[in-house]
């Protein structure tokens, strides 16, 4: 889709007139007569008023009279002379006769460095426009250094708080824009709205612009709720100020529509597109580029409902008046290449769809580069055609190029985004990565693509976030920063929040968190490739890449309900150490998903055909793996969706009477990317183990209700709706054994606090023995925000709902500085990079939402962000004793050189082969689970 643009070195949009009407554009030969100097200037006013009403035809005739009489009176050289020049470029620009154009701001330009001096004003002035001028053209390396120029030259003769220095800011915050760079343009717009709301006020039409291209940033980078607030705010201003058939207010509908046509709010969309292009036209001409990108908007909407006899004509009308006013190689012509080739795709007229997608890609690549976001999509686009065609070895090869980019660019945008906002921006990339797993069935070649897509896709935001706080934590400027974020997000944490209060707070986070990023160093992108992986594997073993995945099918009608995407299915992608890979398919996603919580549902209940019902998970998820992972010791695990809720311990060998666990060395993953990471041995200097146990939940003695639980029968974890806290007796014992075991500092009773947790820098192991807990996210229609208390956490970041609890966390208002409550978001901005291991000795700390390329939103994802190596923690809720007990086996193994998942296997053993019926049921041994790194721990 196309905006219609205002390119911010025109006092107003350029949105000009009919191209193709034959008119002079140099200066008459002969001086008019009757002018003079005072009559000069009222033919300049004149033009500006014809200007500012989008009368350009008339402006530019009257223009080039003025320029004449001071050429002849003034002499070439004089600055008035430059001012004419500019204006008479001015309106070639806006009408888009850039060749015209361009040697006039060059004359003006050199009348005004040398006649008023390199870092005057006037001279900003004509590098902005010269800077514009190559920006319409998509000639982005000409224009950022005269862009930059004309910024530093308002900023310093006119100062950083001037409508001029405002127009600087966005013309290269647009510049910046345009080529995909959008943590450079958002401090900038971001500034020129500021100045320009302070210094002209609220509802001026420079205000608007700024708005409008604000407005387009958070399109880009999919926040498409606040760019139809900011949208709506533009039309407002301009139709009041510049009424409602000007050409900006045309550029302000268009916009609006947009916005709409993202969210899918077609109905709402073909109105405004329809007002827009009608406007254009009449105003600009049938010839214009706004009216070309106007043409171009209504086809694409009516190409997504499946209306593509509408949609053809409006495709071509706009191709060829980019060919004809923007030129043939120029990024808008591209892209108008491309619309009107998946059009013909859609219809299955493969020979003509091609030649276009090849002559988007071509230019894309010259005009643009190779690391543009176009780029990319065209790469994907030919891809997807050649896929469908059967011409598996031509797609494969464009599909790996397009991801490899694709990857490029969020690694290089995402980081400077709030947390809560990149998943966003990774949504307006087209799904080219679930695409690839639907290859994976079809030889070495699919399967190579299917698991690069995995390998680098999956948990790619956590990482992002792990190597960014590891970052935060080095000495710098950005410490100031980090406490600071470290305060709110404590605040946030709370659920005695008024709604207001947390849309504030939420607010300030989002803001310091672009603050804190900009400070620090730029991440290098990663892209693996599947050869590294595979040579991390140890000799016999094999990776298993579980996916979650929907087949899609290009052949299928993609409008207008898109038939192309079939039900959720899992298969997995088994890689061995000399680089073969083999591809799965396990079935349908739903029937499987539906065994995972029966054989959760009765391991919680302590039924006895637990087993069974994990064998039955076993044989859907294992048995189809037998002639792929034969001979092999050692598997590691990355799961995906309901997936991640399985105790892999507990599930059947294939092909075996044993269980997974004692058949086989068993290793657990976010993603086998992991493997290059976990083969560096950690270089931080780290303090001793700290173990925190039995806190005091009360700041002061309270009375036990007589329907308590018994200790017994205790359970670690809590209803976070009722937000009080039972003691755990039980922990008092195992934090006693376990600080002498690991020779640590122990915490308990009242100084469990989450402060300390807080305080205390990358612990060489931490053993938490508490409660902890996850609120599960509720559906929109159930949600309760506009009160205090938990159901003020639905919708929220979901590691705002999961947490563990510490001392005084039954009176969480008591001490303002420590609520007793540490969450997982929390935890994400702690530094425990180095930790050998983190256990989380509760109930349910392993629980999260689950989230597709994600995968757990909880105290696990937050443990790794954290710089944590590993993690040990439970999948449901397990007694207070059985807890402690298993602890301090595991501990003991650890303590003695086992490695830490063969320290976790052979305490399953033993819990399985228990005298009590209780700890040998799954209830308790399959509960606990070791994600990260899997070797002993360095004492």
């Amino acid at each position: 889709m196309s905006l219609l643009i205002a390119m911010e070195g025109l006092a107003l949009p350029p949105l000009g007139i009919d191209a193709a009407e034959p008119r002079v554009t140099q200066a008459t030969s002969q001086v008019d007569a009757g002018l003079d100097a005072e009559k000069v200037k009222q033919l300049d006013a004149e033009v500006e008023q014809l200007y500012a009403a989008g009368k350009y035809v008339e402006a530019t005739a009257i223009a080039e009279r003025s320029l004449a009489w001071r050429e002849v009176e003034l002499g070439p050289e004089h600055p008035d002379t430059a001012q004419s020049l500019n204006n008479l470029a001015l309106l070639h620009h806006v009408q888009g006769l850039y060749a015209k154009a361009e040697p006039l701001f060059q004359r003006a330009l050199a009348i005004r460095e040398k006649a008023l001096g390199p870092e005057h004003p006037d001279t900003a002035q004509s590098l902005n426009y010269l800077a514009a001028l190559n920006h319409g053209q998509g000639l982005y390396a000409k224009a950022e250094p005269l862009s930059q120029r004309g910024l530093a030259i308002r900023e310093k003769a006119l100062g950083p708080e001037h409508p001029d220095t405002a127009q600087s800011l966005n013309d290269l915050a647009e510049l910046y824009g345009s080529q995909g760079l959008y943590a450079r343009a958002e401090p900038l717009y971001q500034r020129a709205l500021a100045i320009r709301e302070k210094a002209l006020g609220p509802t001026h039409p420079d205000t608007a612009k700024s708005l409008d291209r604000f407005a387009l940033l958070n399109l880009n980078l999919g926040l498409y709720v606040k760019a139809e607030v900011l949208y709506q705010r533009a039309l407002a201003i301009n139709e009041k100020a510049l009424g409602p058939q000007h050409p900006f207010t045309a550029a302000s509908v268009n916009n609006l529509a947009l916005s709409y046509y993202k969210m899918g709010f077609y109905a709402k969309a073909e109105p405004l597109y329809q007002r827009a292009l009608a406007i254009s036209e009449k105003a600009l001409g049938p010839y214009h580029f706004n009216t070309a990108a106007g043409l171009n908007n209504l086809a694409q909407l009516y190409k997504a409902q499946g209306f593509y006899a509408k949609a053809e004509p409006l495709f071509q009308r706009a191709l060829a008046i980019r060919e004809k006013v923007l030129g043939p190689e120029h990024p808008d012509t591209a892209q108008s290449l491309n619309n009107l080739a998946g059009l013909y795709d859609n219809q299955g007229l493969y020979v003509k769809t091609e030649s276009l997608y090849k002559r988007a890609l071509a230019i894309n690549e010259q005009a643009l580069g190779p690391e543009h976001r176009n780029t990319a999509n065209s790469l994907n686009n030919l891809a997807y055609l050649y896929n469908k065609q059967g011409f598996y070895s031509k797609a494969d090869n464009l599909s790996r190029r397009g991801l490899s980019l694709q990857f490029i660019l969020i690694q290089r945008e995402a980081p400077y985004l709030p947390v809560n906002e990149r998943q966003s921006f990774l949504n307006t990339y087209p799904y080219v990565y679930e695409r690839a797993f639907s290859s994976a069935q079809r030889g070495s070649s699919g399967a190579n693509l299917a698991l690069f897509s995995r390998l680098n896709r999956h948990g790619l935001l956590q990482e992002i976030e792990q190597r960014q706080a590891q970052l935060a934590s080095l000495p710098g400027p950005q410490q100031a920063l980090a406490t600071e974020l470290r305060a709110v997000t404590q605040q946030l944490a709370s659920m005695a929040l008024a709604p207001e209060q947390r849309q504030q707070l939420k607010g300030q986070q989002e803001e310091l968190e672009k603050q804190l990023y900009r400070l620090l160093p730029q991440l290098e992108p990663r892209v693996v490739e599947v050869q590294q992986v595979a040579a991390a594997l140890p000799a016999g073993s094999a990776l298993i890449e579980f996916q979650r995945y929907r087949p899609f099918d290009g052949s299928k009608p993609e409008n207008p309900d898109d038939q192309r995407w079939g039900q959720a299915r899992y298969q997995a992608l088994v890689l061995k150490p000399d680089g073969a890979i083999t591809t799965i398919d396990l079935g349908l996603a739903k029937p499987i998903d539906t065994l995972i919580q029966a054989a959760l549902a009765g391991s919680v209940r302590l039924l006895m055909e637990s087993l069974e019902l994990w064998a039955q998970v076993g044989r859907a998820v294992l048995n189809p793996l037998i002639p792929a992972t034969r001979g092999v010791n050692t598997l590691f695990i990355s799961p995906d969706g309901e997936l991640n809720r399985i105790p892999f311990a507990a599930l059947p060998a294939p092909g075996s009477s044993q269980l997974l666990s004692e058949a086989l060395q068993l290793r657990l993953l976010t993603t086998g990317r992991e493997l290059l990471d976990l083969q560096n041995t950690s270089t931080v200097k780290i303090s001793q183990a700290l173990v925190v146990a039995n806190p005091s939940f009360d700041r002061k003695p309270v009375s036990v209700q007589s329907n308590s639980l018994s200790i017994s029968n205790q359970q670690r974890s809590g209803d976070l709706g009722s937000r009080r806290w039972s003691p755990l007796p039980g922990t008092a014992a195992e934090g006693v054994a376990i600080a002498q075991l690991t020779g640590g500092r122990l915490l308990a009773g009242e100084q469990a606090k989450a402060a300390t947790i807080q305080q205390q820098q990358a612990p060489r192991l931490l053993h938490l023995a508490t409660h902890a807990y996850f609120q599960p996210d509720l559906p929109a229609a159930k949600r309760s925000n506009n009160k205090p208390g938990p159901t003020a956490l639905s919708g929220e970041n979901p590691l705002l709902r999961s947490g563990i609890v510490f001392a005084g966390a039954n009176q969480p208002d008591a001490d303002p500085a420590d609520d007793g409550y540490l969450t997982a978001l929390e935890v994400a901005r702690l530094n425990w990079k180095g930790t050998e291991l983190v256990v989380i000795s509760a109930c349910d700390s392993g629980k999260g939402d689950i989230q597709a390329g994600e995968g757990v939103y909880g105290l696990k994802r937050a443990i790794a962000v954290a710089g944590a190596r590993s993690s040990l923690l439970s999948l449901w809720a397990v007694d207070d004793l059985a807890t402690a007990a298993f602890m301090e086996s595991f501990y003991i193994k650890l303590k003695a050189g086992a490695g830490r998942a063969d320290a976790l296997a052979a305490t399953q053993k033993q819990f399985r082969q228990s005298s009590n019926a209780t700890w040998s049921h799954p209830y308790v041994w399959a509960a606990f689970q070791l994600s990260g790194d899997w070797g002993a721990v360095m004492w």
